[in-house]
C-alpha cells in the first residue's frame, strides 16, 4: 500500500478558502477551538443523514467508506480497483493525488458519461459548494479520471411529501460542470498557498473581519476575538460590517464611540445607556404598546421542528412544524394566571391534534402575545394548510397577535445589559437579574436549538426510551418558561406606566 497521509482534504481547502489562519488552527492548534453548539452539531447529523438517504438515488452502488478516517489508504485503493472492474456506482470514493484528498459522495457511469455528484442538505448551490467540487474535479483530473458531468445534489424545497418519500423528486440534481471548470484553474495555486502556510512555524497574521462568519462560524472565534472588550462595536444593533471600519479605525469599545456621528439614533441611545449605567425608557412608546392589549391574555409559544427529509404528509424540506407550545393565560386583570400546554407523542402525524387543542385553547377574543410573533403566525399558517377543515379557525388567530418585542426594538425600554439585543434571552436576565426562577441557566434545555434537535429526536424516534420521559419533562419546562418570561416582562412594562 502506497504512502496516503494528506496534507489538505475539502473540509481543510474550504477552510483556507475562508480565512488562512482557520486553516493553520485547525491543523495545529485544534484545542483552542470552541465546541460544536448543539445546534451546529444537529445540521453536522442531518448532513450526514441527508447523505445517506441520497444513495437510493442511484441504487446498488458500492461502498468505499473506510473503515478508520484516520486511514483512508484502503479507501483510495479500492475505488481504482472499482473503477478499473467496471462498477456503475461507488459511494464515498476516494481519491488522492499530491498530498490532497477527497472522498466523492457519489461517483456513477451514466451510459458513456461518468458522473460526479456531491450530495448537499441545502435546497440550493451555494458559492463554497462549487469550490469543494473544484477541488475535487483537480484531483480527478490529475489522476486522469475527471468525470464528464458534475453534478451537486440537494434538496428540493418545492417537493410536497405523499404518504411514501419520492428520492427521485426530493432531491435535484444540479450540473454545475462548466462552473466547476472554471474554478479548477485556481485549486492548483491555492493548494500551494496553502501547503506554504501550514509549513509555517508561526501562525499567519489575519486580522479579523466578516469572513469570521462567512461561510461558517468560525470555532476560533473565541480566540482571535479575545482582544476585543465587551460590549463592543460588534455588539451595536444593526451595525452589520460597518462596525469593521470603525474597528479599523481603532473605534471598537463605547468609550470610543460617544462622541460618533455617524451613529444611528438607537446606537447612541445603546452606547449612553451603557457608559451612563441608566436604563432608558420611553414612557409613552410603552403605554401606546399596552393600550392595544385586549383581555384576556394569551402568551403564547411555539416550539418546532424542520427536518431536512419531510416527515409527515404534506410537509416540504426544512418545513417548521409545530410540535409543541405552551401558553400562559389571564382572562382579566384580577383572574389568577393559568397555564396550558401540548407536546406531541409523536404517534403520528402530530399537526391535527396539536391544531384543534390551539384553536381550543386560545378562544376567539382577546390579544395573543408572542416574542417575535411572525414565527407563531408563519406556523399558524401551515397548519391552515395541512388541517383544511378547521382553517378558518386558525387563521382567525393571526389578527389577534401582539409582538411583545416592540418596545425593545423599538428601544422604548432599553437596559445596558441588553447588549443591543431585543431577544428574550437578552431582555429577560437584564431585567430580572436575581430571579433564580426566571434563569434558563438552572433548566436542562435552555435554548432553542437543543430544543429543536430533542423535539426532532422525538419525531424520529431515536431518543433512548429511557431518557425519553425525562426529556418530555425537560421541553415542557423549557416552553413554559418562555411563556411565563413573557407574562413577567408585561408586568415590568406596566409597571412602568
Amino acid at each position: 500500500m502506497g504512502n496516503y497521509r494528506h496534507k489538505l482534504s475539502k473540509s481543510a481547502y474550504i477552510s483556507g478558502k475562508q480565512c488562512l489562519k482557520r486553516l493553520y488552527l485547525q491543523k495545529k492548534y485544534r484545542h483552542l477551538a470552541s465546541a460544536p453548539s448543539a445546534t451546529q452539531e444537529a445540521i453536522m447529523q442531518q448532513g450526514t443523514t441527508v447523505g445517506e438517504l441520497a444513495q437510493a438515488y442511484f441504487p446498488g452502488g458500492v461502498d468505499c467508506t473506510p473503515e478508520s478516517y484516520y486511514d483512508f489508504g484502503p479507501s483510495i485503493e479500492q475505488t481504482q480497483v472499482f473503477i478499473s472492474d467496471g462498477k456503475q456506482t461507488l459511494y464515498e470514493a476516494s481519491f488522492f493525488h499530491d498530498q490532497v484528498l477527497a472522498a466523492l459522495d457519489i461517483w456513477h457511469r451514466e451510459g458513456e458519461e461518468v458522473w460526479a455528484i456531491e450530495v448537499k442538505s441545502s435546497t440550493s448551490v451555494k458559492e463554497y459548494h462549487l469550490d469543494d467540487a473544484a477541488l475535487q474535479y483537480w484531483i480527478m483530473e490529475q489522476l486522469e479520471q475527471a468525470p464528464n458531468r458534475f453534478f451537486i445534489m440537494h434538496l428540493n424545497n418545492q417537493y410536497v411529501r405523499g404518504k411514501a418519500l419520492d428520492i427521485k423528486q426530493l432531491f435535484t440534481l444540479t450540473d454545475i460542470t462548466e462552473l466547476v471548470k472554471e474554478k479548477r484553474t485556481e485549486v492548483g495555486k491555492n493548494l500551494q498557498s496553502y501547503k506554504a502556510v501550514l509549513a509555517q512555524a508561526e501562525i499567519p497574521e489575519v486580522p479579523i473581519g466578516p469572513h469570521c462568519g462567512d461561510p461558517f462560524a468560525c470555532e476560533f472565534i473565541n480566540h482571535c476575538w479575545q482582544h476585543i472588550p465587551s460590549p463592543s462595536v460588534f455588539d451595536l444593533s444593526r451595525i452589520g460590517t460597518k462596525a469593521y471600519r470603525f474597528y479599523e479605525e481603532g473605534k471598537v469599545s463605547y468609550e470610543d464611540l460617544k462622541e460618533e456621528s455617524e451613529l444611528s439614533g438607537n446606537q447612541k441611545l445603546q452606547v449612553r445607556s451603557y457608559l451612563k449605567n441608566e436604563v432608558q425608557l420611553k414612557p409613552e412608546g410603552i403605554k401606546q404598546f399596552l393600550g392595544k392589549l385586549e383581555y384576556p391574555l394569551y402568551f403564547f409559544d411555539f416550539e418546532t421542528i424542520n427536518p431536512a427529509i419531510p416527515l409527515y404528509e404534506g410537509s416540504k424540506p426544512y418545513e417548521q412544524i409545530g410540535v409543541q407550545y405552551s401558553l400562559h393565560w389571564l382572562e382579566n386583570e384580577k383572574a389568577e394566571l393559568k397555564h396550558f400546554e401540548f407536546l406531541s407523542e409523536f404517534q403520528s402525524d402530530p399537526r391535527k391534534e396539536l391544531a384543534k387543542q390551539l384553536v381550543n385553547d386560545l378562544g376567539t377574543s382577546g390579544s395573543i402575545i408572542a416574542y417575535n410573533m411572525s414565527f407563531e403566525q408563519r406556523v399558524i399558517k401551515s397548519l391552515a394548510e395541512s388541517n383544511p377543515e378547521i382553517a378558518p379557525q386558525l387563521l382567525a388567530l393571526l389578527p389577534r397577535f401582539k409582538d411583545l418585542i416592540i418596545p425593545f426594538s423599538k428601544k422604548y425600554y432599553y437596559h445596558p445589559k441588553m447588549h443591543g439585543s431585543a431577544s428574550i434571552k437578552a431582555v429577560l436576565p437584564a431585567l430580572f437579574p436575581h430571579d433564580s426562577d426566571l434563569s434558563y441557566d438552572s433548566l436542562t434545555v435552555s435554548e432553542g436549538g437543543t430544543a429543536s434537535t430533542l423535539l426532532q429526536a422525538m419525531a424520529e424516534n431515536t431518543l433512548d426510551p429511557k431518557t425519553k420521559a425525562q426529556v418530555r419533562q425537560d421541553l415542557l419546562a423549557y416552553c413554559k418558561l418562555d411563556t411565563l418570561a413573557m407574562v413577567k416582562i408585561w408586568e415590568k412594562l406596566s409597571e412602568v406606566v
